[in-house]
């Protein structure tokens, strides 16, 4: 049963890693995009298409209210969520298999 713990802990590391990173990138992409100096660098660029993984579909179903995005905090709690429930889940699952 060991190897399926480890298993488990791995998956859980690595989803984990990814949560983060998109925190990251949906928190400095919203930041980035208030700045207009940084609209055609690279760097924005890169962090918005590294971001736009969570909002694209989140942009898609939810609707515009006013002028004002909130796909950026929609997925920002939906991350949260998906670190506190299924990362802490397969952490506690893959130390139970021990």
């Amino acid at each position: 049963m060991f190897v399926l713990s480890n298993l488990l802990y791995a998956v859980a590391k690595v989803l984990q890693l990814f949560i983060y990173v998109e925190l990251l990138a949906v928190i400095l992409s919203t930041i980035l995009s208030w700045l207009t100096p940084f609209r055609y660098s690279a760097f924005r660029q890169f962090v918005d298409s590294v971001a736009d993984l969570v909002l694209r579909p989140l942009r898609k179903l939810l609707p515009l209210v006013g002028p004002v995005d909130v796909s950026p905090m929609i997925a920002i709690l939906v991350l949260v969520f998906l670190e506190n429930f299924v990362v802490r889940t397969l952490f506690d699952l893959a130390v139970r298999l021990r």
